[in-house]
């Protein structure tokens, strides 16, 4: 929503505006997204495709593998990434086991908003994820100046009097606020003059899975979660036809108000003229089946996840590497485009909070190295490895250095290759040599 210069009544009016128009469209389908990640209300998805005498025979069956692809998938913050500001580390709390679950959620739903607040018992910095919230732009601008949301859990039922916090930056033309706002109209204040403690900053840190496009929300992980629901629906096909599997009782000749005992212990008379017959169901369960592992490798690769249906135990670092480049050239871009810029962000916000609310100054210096993710391998595995990946111009001495250690600078970097290009390598394996060299270096 876009706002001009507001007085505040205006602003009043507007917020109140906001509240009444309740979760639109957008807010919606983040719900939807969030009970297949949580896995509630999976159950009730399902019952929509099918008729209740169909239900009466089986409950539907399904499964959930949205939060499992979205683990392997979001692996940014699979191992923790080293933070070079000693008083900052000092500070920041959780924040790394924390961002695991936030790269998930934002690979989820599309856009996801951090909130960051001084905890002044334990003299650290705490962290809140904000799914569903209400941004405010000036005009001609891309990112929100004020933000407003829920201050209950979106787990609570929203009630009549619902509370709601609102956070605005200063602006050249707008002083920032911050108060909590009810679904009745009452202002609470939280602050005193209900002014931005913060200043130009607000505590808010968002992180975007895809680059800037025409919305502000981006898209989430639909696709993803409407295939889940394709398969459960299959599944639930494939316990209806199990459950018919050995055929239906079918009869002919009887009136419609003649009822007949069936079972094994029960011998079976028919009036004059009446027939009895299984009509068994033609369908090719293992077709079915094989459908649905179809779909489940389908959303599996489309979110550069692999899935093996054999033995893993049988598949050696070597092939499990060349199965997952696409998901290493992903997690790459992911930790450059997306979480590199954002844990900058993030310092910034923590910098203002800290000066603010903690009286301490973080200084001005800040660099984080994220680790390489690689699927482990032997030694052998990787020689066999980059002999194919040098020889095939796919990987450098240089870049082998730079996934190794991301803290090298290239002048270092180059000092160390030309260093092993001056030391003729004596044994019979060149490959074997570049790596076992870099690895002193490096180690």
């Amino acid at each position: 929503m876009i706002i001009y210069n507001l007085t505040e009544r205006m602003l009043h009016e507007l917020l109140m505006e906001t509240i009444e128009e309740g979760h639109n469209k957008e807010m919606e389908e983040r719900e939807r997204l969030l009970d297949y990640y949580e896995g509630i209300n999976l159950e009730h998805d399902i019952k929509g495709y099918f008729d209740s005498d169909s239900l009466s025979q089986i409950p539907p069956m399904y499964i959930n593998l949205v939060r499992n692809i979205i683990s392997r998938r979001a692996l940014v913050y699979q191992q923790a990434p080293v933070r070079y500001n000693e008083k900052y580390t000092e500070v920041v709390g959780d924040l790394d086991s924390f961002m695991k679950q936030f790269e998930q959620l934002t690979y989820l739903l599309g856009t996801e908003a951090l909130y960051t607040h001084w905890d002044d018992v334990n003299k650290k910095l705490k962290y809140r994820p904000i799914h569903f919230f209400t941004p405010f732009f000036k005009p001609n601008e891309d990112e929100p100046f004020a933000i407003m949301y829920q201050a209950e859990s979106h787990l609570q039922a929203r009630t009549e009097d619902a509370q709601y916090m609102f956070w605005s930056k200063d602006t050249d033309d707008m002083e920032g606020k911050h108060f909590m706002i009810s679904s009745r109209g009452k202002i609470t204040s939280i602050v005193p003059d209900d002014r931005n403690p913060y200043g130009d900053v607000l505590p808010f840190n968002i992180a975007h899975r895809h680059p800037f496009t025409r919305d502000f929300f981006r898209e989430g992980a639909s696709d993803l979660v409407d295939g889940m629901r394709s398969i459960n629906i299959m599944l639930t096909e494939l316990a209806l036809h199990g459950r018919f599997q050995l055929g239906q009782p079918v009869f002919t000749g009887l009136d419609t108000e003649q009822r007949i005992q069936m079972g094994q212990d029960k011998a079976l008379v028919l009036p004059e003229g009446a027939n009895f017959n299984y009509a068994t169901p033609n369908a090719n369960v293992q077709a079915m089946i094989e459908s649905t592992k179809y779909m489940v490798d389908s959303i599996a690769q489309s979110n550069n996840v692999r899935i093996n249906w054999t033995d893993k135990s049988q598949e050696s670092g070597l092939s499990k590497k060349m199965g997952q480049m696409d998901l290493q050239d992903a997690l790459r871009s992911d930790t450059e485009q997306i979480y590199r810029p954002f844990e900058k962000e993030q310092f910034e916000i923590a910098k203002r909070i800290c000066e603010v609310s903690g009286g301490i100054n973080l200084g001005d210096q800040f660099s984080i190295d994220f680790a390489e993710r690689e699927v482990p391998m032997s030694t052998d595995e990787e020689i066999k490895y980059y002999s194919w990946a040098f020889q095939n111009d796919l990987e450098t001495r240089q870049s082998y250095l730079r996934k190794k250690n991301p803290d090298f600078k290239e002048e270092e970097i180059q000092g160390i290759v030309e260093q092993i290009d001056a030391e003729q390598p004596q044994e019979a394996d060149e490959t074997q040599s570049i790596i076992d060299r870099i690895g002193e270096q490096v180690g």
